[in-house]
């Protein structure tokens, strides 16, 4: 006759549980992305399984005493993890390239850390003053949303397919941009900036990404396009983006890659200051290919009259256009159209 299986209670039958716990959380969590808590119970049901089978039973009391006491270590080990973490985040050095390109990193929001795209941002506004800030969007959104303008439809009655889509791509994107609008949020803090100078701050941030080229079709070599396209790309070959739906990408995606034309840009301008309550529009011309943001604030320069009201035209491609003031070769303001306006 066999003897009774032992129960063992012991430091041995513990740590074994702990480490193995410890072990299983940490591979349900990165497999299945369940809940915190939901992933450590069922590490703990794995570990307690294969420690029973290696060492010995233990007794109900012990099982019970041990469970709470490794669930009670995880979650204070996972929580001094991500308060280490985001301490190295604050304190670090920024690890971006001289260009200030996009960094995948992680980001601590609710007591847990997710991936995000990342660009710390070191610029200076059309008027000399400096400015830097971090542009950030979850990975998750990203993934969400980068194809979800082929969902767009637009009703056979409209005569406004532009500012229609506008519209959506804002009404979409915006609410993942949040993490861009606390960055915004700080520096507006810390620097006191009155309305126009807020706004001078946004928009000279996204005049200093480099442009590309997002065409509907597939990108060719630059032998292929006109003379101002051929010498952009002839400098800078990954400057374009092709086969994106309307030639034109979503706010997030732009953050995540960082490659925008005019109508990208001017969308995740509006969204920004839309979302800081400006009374901001998007103004498009067929004539000159082209799409730019007009402000409805007392400041001087070229306008657009709308609906009695005027909106001061603003140049986003390009560094250290001010606002009220075009390039010559599109400063025509009879060949500008408003297509959409946040109130």
């Amino acid at each position: 006759m066999n003897a009774p299986k032992k129960q063992n209670d012991g430091c041995l039958w513990m740590f074994l549980f702990g480490l193995l716990s410890l072990f299983g959380y940490i591979g349900v969590s990165t497999v299945t992305g369940l809940d915190t808590t939901i992933s450590i119970l069922i590490g703990m049901v794995i570990a307690g399984i294969f420690a029973t089978k290696w060492v010995g039973k233990p007794s109900l009391k012990g099982l019970v005493g041990n469970a709470l006491f490794i669930f009670g270590a995880i979650m204070l080990l996972r929580f001094f993890g991500s308060v280490f973490t985001q301490i190295l985040e604050n304190t670090a050095p920024p690890t971006f390239n001289k260009e200030e390109g996009i960094e995948k990193t992680v980001y601590i929001e609710n007591n847990d850390t997710i991936d995000v795209y990342s660009s710390h941002r070191i610029w200076k506004d059309n008027f000399g003053n400096p400015y830097e800030g971090t542009l950030t969007v979850r990975d998750d959104d990203y993934r969400r949303l980068r194809n979800h303008i082929i969902n767009f439809k637009e009703t056979s009655s409209s005569n406004n397919f532009w500012g229609n889509l506008y519209r959506y791509l804002d009404k979409t994107d915006a609410p993942s941009l949040d993490l861009v609008m606390k960055s915004f949020e700080d520096i507006n803090r810390q620097k006191n900036l009155n309305r126009m100078e807020f706004a001078e701050m946004v928009v000279s941030c996204i005049q200093d990404i480099p442009y590309s080229f997002i065409f509907q079709e597939q990108c060719m070599p630059a032998q292929n396009y006109e003379p101002s396209i051929r010498e952009i790309l002839e400098e800078c070959p990954e400057c374009c983006l092709g086969n994106v739906t309307y030639g034109i990408q979503n706010s997030v995606s732009f953050l995540q890659n960082l490659k925008g034309d005019c109508d990208t840009r001017t969308v995740l301008i509006y969204s920004i200051l839309k979302h800081f309550n400006y009374d901001v529009a998007i103004l498009n011309s067929d004539f000159y290919r082209h799409s730019i943001i007009g402000l409805n604030l007392p400041t001087s320069g070229i306008y657009k009259l709308h609906r009695g009201k005027k909106y001061v035209v603003w140049e986003t491609t390009a560094k250290y256009f001010e606002a009220g003031k075009l390039p010559s070769n599109f400063n025509d303001i009879t060949h500008w159209d408003i297509v959409l306006t946040s109130k």
